[in-house]
C-alpha cells in the first residue's frame, strides 16, 4: 500500500500546481504519497499520469437547513465516468501497467466496473466485467463497445462474486482491484478535502453513502495524517439503504465483526440503488477499519428508506427543490422518464437532511456531503456479451467467453 510521504509536512509542499483539482485529484496530489523505493515510486507516478483521463472534484455550498450549512463534494460531474470510481480506474490501470497485466476480471454493481473498463481499455487491457443483470440498464454502452471490453450479466446478484471468482480461477486471469488499491484511491479524495478545508475552513461532519466503506477509511487516513493542518477533523456519518445495510446493523448492535448480510432483497425495487447490491461486504475485511473511523471521529451510521428518499424531492428550500439547487450549481442529476437513474450519491444527501431534522447534526454545523454519482447517467443501451444463469454456466462457457468458440 502507498503511504503518506510527508511526515506531517504541509500539504502545499506536495501539491502539483500544474493540475487543478477540477482536472484531476490524482495528478494534483500524487506526490503526497510514496510507493516503495525511489525508482518504483517514480515509475508508479509516471503511470498515474499516463492513465489519467479526468478525475475532477469540486466543493460548493448548497443550502442552509435548520441552521446547518450544507456543502456538496461533487465527485460526479467532473469525473470521466461520472462517479468517484474514476479515481479507482486511474489508479488500478496504473498498477496493471506496472505489473504487465494483459487480461483482468472484476465484479461490480456498475460504477466500479464502468470505471475499470474505461481506464483498462485506455491501458490496453482486455477486461471482463461481471455485473448483476438488474444493473445493465444503468450502464453506458459506449464504455463497452470495444471487442476487448467484455460485459457479463449475472441473473442472480448474489452470484456475481462467485461467478467472477470461478472465471478467474479457471482461466488464471488477474482479478482486480486489490483491497489496498481501493484505500489508496480514496486517499486522493482525502487530499482534496484537506486542501479545501485548509483554505476555506473545515467541516463538522462528512457524510457519504457507503457499502464496503473504502472511501471514509482512505479519506480519514489522510485527514489524520495531516492533522496539524486542520482546525478540526469532521465527524463521519455513513449512510446505507435500509434494504441492504449490514454495516449499519453491525454498528448499532455493537458487533465486533461483520458477518454475511443474508439473502439479497428479493425484488429489484427493494434496493434504492442497484449498484450497491452486495450482501457480502464482510469479504473485504473493512469493518474493523470503518469502526475505527467512527470511534475516532465520534461518528455514526444511518439508513434511508424509499419513503425518506423520495420525500427529499418534495421538500422546498426557499422555494426550490434539491434538484433545482444542484442544477443551479452545474450538478444536474440524470433522470429517465422522470425518475432519478443513479441514486447512490443522493442517498447521502437524503441522509444528511434526515440527520439534521432529527438533531443528530446540531444547528450551526458545517456539513460536507459527498455526491459520488448521479450527474452523468449511462445511455441504458449496453448489451452483455454473456448472461450467467448459474455458476455452472461460468465454467461451461469459459472457452467461449475467451475465444468466441
Amino acid at each position: 500500500m502507498i503511504a503518506l510521504s510527508t511526515d506531517r509536512r504541509r500539504l502545499d509542499d506536495v501539491i502539483d500546481p500544474a493540475y487543478s483539482a477540477e482536472t484531476s485529484v490524482v495528478c494534483r496530489y500524487r506526490h503526497a504519497f510514496s510507493s516503495g523505493a525511489p525508482g518504483e515510486d517514480a515509475a508508479f507516478k509516471a503511470a498515474l499520469l499516463d492513465s489519467s483521463i479526468r478525475e475532477g472534484a469540486r466543493i460548493f455550498p448548497l443550502l442552509t437547513y435548520r441552521g446547518v450549512d450544507l456543502h456538496v463534494l461533487d465527485e460526479s460531474s467532473l469525473m470521466q465516468t461520472g462517479t468517484l470510481k474514476s479515481i479507482d480506474g486511474c489508479l488500478t490501470a496504473a498498477k496493471c501497467r506496472l505489473r504487465g497485466y494483459e487480461r483482468v476480471v472484476f465484479e461490480s454493481g456498475g460504477n466500479t466496473g464502468t470505471a475499470l473498463t474505461a481506464y483498462g481499455q485506455k491501458a490496453g487491457l482486455e477486461t471482463f466485467c461481471f455485473v448483476p443483470e438488474a444493473s445493465v440498464p444503468l450502464l453506458d454502452s459506449r464504455v463497452f463497445e470495444r471487442e476487448t471490453a467484455h460485459l457479463i450479466a449475472v441473473a442472480d446478484a448474489g452470484l456475481v462474486k462467485e461467478s467472477a471468482r470461478l472465471f478467474r480461477g479457471v482461466n488464471r486471469i488477474q482479478h482486480i482491484p486489490e483491497v489496498a488499491w481501493r484505500y489508496e484511491a480514496s486517499r486522493f479524495r482525502g487530499c482534496f478535502i484537506l486542501e479545501h478545508s485548509m483554505r476555506h475552513g473545515g467541516f463538522d461532519w462528512l457524510v457519504q453513502t457507503i457499502s464496503a466503506a473504502f472511501g471514509p477509511i482512505g479519506i480519514y487516513g489522510v485527514l489524520h495524517g495531516f492533522e496539524s493542518g486542520l482546525d478540526r477533523i469532521p465527524r463521519f456519518l455513513g449512510i446505507q439503504q435500509e434494504a441492504n445495510c449490514p454495516m449499519y446493523k453491525a454498528w448499532t448492535s455493537d458487533a465486533r465483526e461483520l458477518g454475511p448480510a443474508g439473502a439479497e432483497p428479493k425484488r429489484g425495487g427493494d434496493l434504492l440503488t442497484r449498484v450497491m447490491y452486495d450482501v457480502a461486504p464482510h469479504t473485504y475485511g473493512t469493518y474493523a477499519d470503518l469502526k475505527g473511523v467512527l470511534e475516532a471521529t465520534r461518528g455514526d451510521l444511518g439508513t434511508i428508506n424509499h419513503q425518506e428518499f423520495f420525500d427529499m424531492f418534495e421538500q422546498r428550500f426557499d422555494g426550490k427543490s434539491i434538484l433545482d439547487l444542484l442544477e443551479e450549481n452545474a450538478a444536474r442529476i440524470g433522470t429517465r422518464n422522470g425518475d432519478v437513474i443513479e441514486r447512490t450519491g443522493l442517498i447521502a444527501l437524503a441522509g444528511a437532511l434526515k440527520a439534521i431534522s432529527e438533531n443528530r447534526i446540531a444547528r450551526g454545523s458545517r456539513v460536507l456531503c459527498c455526491l459520488t454519482s448521479g450527474t452523468r447517467p449511462g445511455d441504458g443501451r449496453a448489451v452483455p456479451d454473456y448472461r450467467v444463469t448459474d455458476v455452472g454456466r461460468v465454467l461451461q462457457d469459459c472457452h467461449r467467453m475467451l475465444h468466441g468458440a
